[in-house]
Parts: C-alpha cells; structure tokens; sequence
C-alpha cells in the first residue's frame, strides 16, 4: 500500500481531471447558458488578502462561468495533451483570435529570454486558449497582460497593507508579525513572475479595466459593478448595431455596413 501522503496528491489530480471535463461540458453549446455581455472572459489580478478570490468566486456564481486559478492555468500549461484538446473544441473564429494574440504576444517578446522559454510560451498558449473559449474567470498569472486587447474585462483587486495583514492572520491563525512575513514574501513572488513573463510592473494599474479597494467596498459591492459594467458594454454594443433600412435610390446595395463596435468596460 502506498503511504498516506501520496493520497492527497492522486486525489487532487483526479480532481483536477474531473474539473476539466465539468469545464469541456459546460463549454458545450447546448449546456452554455448565452453570455451577458461583449465580453468573453475575466481576468482578476489581487493582492494576497484583498478577497480577490472570494470576487472571483461570487463573479462565477452569477455568471455561471468558471474560475481558472493559478493551479489550474498550470496544470493545463504543463500538459500538452489537455492543451491541443483545448485546442480541439475551439470554433474556427475562436482558433484566429488564439492565432492572433499569439502572435503578437511572440512577437512583443521576441529576442526577450524569460528563463524558462516552454513555460512562458505554454502559459501564453493557455491563457489565450481558455479565454478563446469564453466564459472563464482567470484568476492571477498575468492575465491582464497576456491577453490586453482582447474581448475580455481586467480587473484588480486591492486592499492597505494593514487590513491585509489583519485578514491573513485570523485565515493563517499566525501573529500579524507572521502574517506581514509571509504577505511580503507573496507579494515579492507575485511581482517577480510578472516581470519575468511579461516585463512589467505589477504596480502599473493602467493595464486594468477597474481597480477595486476592498478597506472600501464588500465583495457583494464589487461584484455588482462589475455585472452593471458588463450589462452596460452589452446595451451599447447593441445600441451601436445598424438598424435594417431601404436601400435609397442610387446608393450601392452592396456597400459595407459598418458593424457594431466592441465597447470596453
């Protein structure tokens, strides 16, 4: 019999498989509930102990979408046989815009070396490929900087350092001290993967949408901005439409329509 603390680990790879297939079916046709706005994905980048999480799970509920945090966009990096499936179940338009963006992604960090070259180039694959899919929350690895341009909405999630603290030690049941320790270590790491992967500044808040202080406001508060955001991209996409009309005497039948124009929360 194997040890004890092998379980733990084989369990959470069977959970990890049995979430990809839950997530394969919910991106069925049939079994999708339609978006509710313009966008197709979220991106939440969140200082540890600002609730970041708990957003992106209330955000998940309302839409019926799914959460993919840091674990799981790895996982899905690391194998490349649950990447081409991805791949696979992706429409034609889906697999240009996944084109698209990694080709300007390439080409932004050509000449660039990040350390770990298949790493980086797997995590791009795989952000761009669940947010092909649509209806996906990706929670932290640098989102909002793989994918700016795309139809998603970025968002950050922050809260002071003393509110923070006092969060993650009643969740760690550590002293403040402990707490402020570990904190910094996170916030180092978190800092040093964004500028190893994308060259940039986690402190650079120009590459989000909203940014959202939790000392200020509730999850329940945030997440309802940013559904009345969604809703409002939704009504002026729809309001930027043509409306149908005759074709006036002497004008081209066959002229372009100008067609409806993304709107960004």
């Amino acid at each position: 019999m194997k040890g004890s603390h092998e379980s733990p680990a084989a369990m959470h790879m069977v959970e990890r498989q049995m979430l990809l297939s839950r997530v394969r079916t919910q991106a069925s046709p049939r079994a999708a509930p339609e978006p509710v706005s313009p966008h197709r994905f979220i991106s939440i980048a969140r200082d540890v102990g600002a609730l970041g999480d708990a957003v992106a799970s209330e955000l998940a509920r309302h839409l019926h979408w799914h959460v993919f945090d840091k674990e799981i966009v790895d996982f899905i990096a690391q194998d490349s046989r649950v990447r081409q499936h991805l791949v696979r179940e992706l429409d034609e338009r889906s697999q240009n815009l996944i084109h698209d963006t990694l080709q300007r992604l390439l080409l932004m960090a050509e000449g660039i070396s990040f350390g770990n070259e298949e790493y980086h180039e797997a995590l791009l694959r795989t952000l761009a490929y669940i947010a092909a899919r649509g209806k996906a929350i990706l929670v932290g690895r640098g989102g909002a900087y793989a994918l700016r341009g795309g139809p998603g909405l970025h968002l950050r999630i922050v809260a002071s350092q003393e509110t923070r603290i006092e969060r993650l030690a009643q969740r760690w049941l550590v002293s403040p001290d402990e707490a402020r320790r570990r904190m910094q270590q996170i916030d180092s790491e978190r800092r040093s993967f964004i500028h190893r992967h994308f060259r940039q500044d986690l402190g650079d808040l120009h590459f989000y949408d909203a940014v959202f202080d939790t000392d200020r406001l509730s999850v329940e508060q945030i997440v309802h901005a940013v559904l009345g955001v969604m809703a409002a991209s939704k009504h002026a996409e729809h309001a930027h439409e043509p409306a149908a009309r005759e074709t006036v005497p002497g004008e081209m039948s066959g002229s372009p329509a100008i067609g409806p124009r993304h709107i960004s929360g």
